[in-house]
């Protein structure tokens, strides 16, 4: 089955994200020594490559092209709000991104044009999304214990970057140049 360059590209991305997702929570389960942290990145990482194996192996089994070299999401918050580097910034992103992740599946499973198997991904790829993120997941309690106007900050910093980025995509998108890098982003992701 050939599957439509659109459909392709955007598996892809959500691919190397989920991989550059988990590369990172990886980076930050070797980086700090809160167990709390610790867990939570750890299981974290675990769950983000699984989802990138699960995008690969979907890809295989329909015979699309898999591109190592295709964009991430992160890429375009990094461009807009620079590379994090504080505990809290990683934190905050994270759960911005989740957020956004989720918005997105669930706009991809709207089309009417949906293969049977991506959905089933997106499926189960979302109850698990769900697991780690929002107000009861591991990040959202380890910010519960930083400085409330630290976390503010991050936030209000993060959440426009978000917007920006989301409305920069969303855009390319409707113009047609999707495939140069853009994802199917609603600018009110959370």
């Amino acid at each position: 089955m050939s599957l439509p360059e659109r459909e392709l590209w955007l598996l892809n991305l959500y691919r190397n994200s989920e991989l550059h997702g988990a590369l990172l929570m990886g980076r930050i389960a070797r980086s700090v020594s809160t167990p709390a942290v610790l867990v939570g990145a750890t299981r974290h990482c675990a769950t983000e490559a699984k989802h990138a194996a699960m995008f690969t192996e979907l890809l295989a089994r329909l015979g699309g092209t898999i591109d190592p070299s295709a964009d991430a999401i992160q890429a375009h918050y990094a461009r807009d709000g620079g590379i994090p580097k504080e505990l809290v910034d990683l934190l905050v992103l994270s759960e911005i991104l989740e957020a956004r992740v989720l918005v997105s599946y669930r706009e991809h499973l709207q089309r009417s044009d949906v293969h049977p198997q991506i959905r089933r991904t997106l499926e189960k790829i979302i109850k698990e999304e769900e697991a780690h993120s929002g107000e009861q997941g591991w990040a959202e309690q380890c910010l519960a214990t930083m400085s409330e106007d630290r976390v503010t900050a991050a936030r209000e910093k993060w959440e426009k970057v978000d917007e920006r980025v989301a409305a920069e995509l969303h855009s390319r998108l409707a113009n047609g140049s999707a495939l140069g890098g853009a994802i199917e982003w609603t600018s009110n992701g959370r």
